[in-house]
């Protein structure tokens, strides 16, 4: 069966006034992504905050409605409502025009499945016809769709769209601070890096790693590996990193080199109104109230097991097992990191 049919068939139950044209713009969505709309970030946003000023924000609104594919519509009202900025949606969407590949043939089948909803066969033929005459376009909603629903979304990745919480959090924050600190903690193979990647490319802002505040060999010592989260440079990274960027001061670090035991060549990073710290140990205690937005993201033991496997192979998966791991494991026992972060995320 095409995995599209059940959620085209929820779609056309939750949208009795739907009309064959609002079907086929589903699976036009589904299947070609939103990039016919493209034009550049500005033109994406000034459209945006047309739409943006005629919608009441509703931050218990549904904030999501799948198309498969790994898409998703974005509800304006959800964002709106939970203080998401246009400009960081209006480059989500960029994101979504630039990554996902349109599948005309996957859309030539997907149109099969207006047979399946409640319309006469011969106006499903009829629609169909007068489609592809026309050349398979991106359609608008009818008249009647809009009036009934006032459709308001934006047509992004399924996996963006579960990162609302988090930037929204991150966008109330810098609406009325002239700062912000965001950090990404949790174990290992959660997906932190990742994230923070692409934190700093939506924000164009810096991304530090916990990673390169690993002790030396020579500080090692059992008695510091015993306390928890004693394996990580806090004080290093407290005083080149945290202390000056929580004062809007220039950043001057060298990163630790795991593999050659070493400090890397001096980094020097600027004052920036946003910066994003991401690793294990990045919430210590003694760090935690520095940052003014945080996030913890968890993965189940049997997919960060299988990322360290692809990432490290068998051998490197059994040093972090039998080394890091169990360190890890002592500092969220220890501590209540999970807890004191504003957002919780699935990696």
């Amino acid at each position: 069966m095409n995995p599209l049919a059940p959620l085209l068939e929820q779609h056309a139950k939750n949208h009795p006034e739907l009309e064959l044209q609002d079907a086929i713009k589903f699976l036009y969505q589904s299947c070609m992504g939103p990039g016919h709309l493209v034009l550049d970030l500005q033109a994406i946003l000034e459209r945006l905050e047309a739409e943006w000023a005629n919608v009441e924000g509703d931050a218990d609104a549904p904030p999501t409605e799948p198309l498969g594919n790994g898409l998703c519509r974005l509800s304006l009202a959800a964002c709106k409502g939970q203080g998401l900025e246009p400009s960081t949606l209006a480059a989500l969407f960029l994101h979504t025009a630039q990554t996902v590949t349109p599948d005309r043939q996957e859309l030539e089948e997907g149109l099969k499945l207006l047979y399946n909803l409640p319309f006469p066969r011969e106006d499903v033929d009829k629609a169909l016809e007068d489609y592809r005459k026309a050349g398979m376009p991106a359609v608008h909603h009818s008249d009647r769709y809009r009036r009934a629903y006032a459709p308001a979304y934006r047509v992004v990745e399924q996996d963006l769209a579960r990162l609302l919480p988090l930037l929204s959090a991150i966008d109330r924050h810098r609406r009325t601070h002239t700062q912000t600190l965001v950090a990404l903690d949790g174990p290992c193979a959660t997906g932190k890096t990742t994230l923070g990647g692409f934190l700093s490319r939506l924000y164009q802002c810096p991304l530090f790693h916990m990673d390169d505040f690993y002790l030396p060999p020579e500080r090692k010592t059992a008695q510091r590996l015993a306390e928890p989260g004693g394996n990580v440079d806090a004080e290093r990274f407290f005083t080149e990193v945290l202390s000056p960027l929580s004062r809007g001061k220039t950043v001057r670090y060298r990163p630790y080199r795991c593999q050659s035991g070493t400090l890397g060549p001096e980094l020097v990073v600027p004052p920036t109104p946003l910066a994003v710290v991401e690793g294990v140990y990045s919430l210590r205690p003694d760090l935690e109230s520095y940052y003014h937005v945080k996030c913890f993201l968890e993965v189940p033991w049997s997919t960060r097991r299988a990322r360290l496997l692809n990432r490290n192979g068998a051998e490197g998966l059994e040093r972090f097992e039998k080394l890091w791991i169990p360190l890890e494991d002592a500092y969220f026992h220890a501590f209540p990191i999970r807890e004191c972060c504003d957002v919780v995320l699935q990696g």
